[in-house]
């Protein structure tokens, strides 16, 4: 069984049906998951059992928030293109993003998580779109760093597809083409029901 950690003395957000917070309270965790809470200090059997005690004496607790859509990748290129309008924006850093590896996009996954864990984020879905040719595993080196800083991710492929010559805003020529699974699976016909091993 882990180890019971004691968070106490802050203000206490709990994000219940009906909004309950506590200008004091405590929270007890054992591993990821919050087994008891209360107003006030914590009873003296939590507290004994507590294996670790934190003082959050001035600070806001709360569950962890949920970052639905982010493009992890993007952080490399933080400040640049500032001035320009999104597909301006997207036109002027497709080439930097074009040379892209598993290495840079974990590295900019690692920074762009530990912002988002700083400010209270649990969890994240990554929207990934860009696999240029030779990049490596981008997708397993943003799992790796999200399982090292200790977050949930959600993993999932972004929508751009299509280069310049085919009317998209990518570049053409760095980026592997990847069928989507829909357009490879075979099509029933009317009224007929798809076998569960093909869907």
């Amino acid at each position: 069984m882990s180890p019971l950690t004691l968070i106490e003395g802050g203000h206490v957000a709990t994000v219940d049906a009906v909004g309950t917070e506590w200008e004091r309270g405590w929270i007890a965790v054992r591993g990821s998951r919050i087994v008891s809470l209360g107003e006030g200090a914590a009873p003296s059997e939590v507290r004994d059992a507590a294996a670790t005690r934190i003082d959050a004496t001035g600070t806001l607790v709360t569950p962890g928030l949920i970052n639905t859509h982010h493009h992890l990748y993007q952080w490399l290129t933080r400040g640049w293109a500032q001035d320009a309008i999104l597909f301006d924006w997207l036109v002027a850093l497709y080439p930097t993003w074009s040379r892209i590896t598993a290495d840079t996009a974990g590295a900019a996954a690692a920074g762009a998580m530990a912002v988002l864990a700083r400010s209270g984020c649990s969890t994240v879905g990554d929207h990934h779109y860009i696999f240029p040719r030779g990049s490596g595993d981008i997708v397993g080196a943003i799992a790796h760093e999200a399982s090292a800083l200790g977050l949930r991710l959600h993993a999932t492929r972004g929508s751009m597809d299509l280069g310049e010559s085919a009317g998209g805003l990518l570049p053409t020529s760095p980026w592997r083409p990847r069928p989507m699974p829909w357009r490879r699976r075979p099509r029933p016909s009317p009224g007929t029901t798809m076998p569960r091993s093909t869907r």
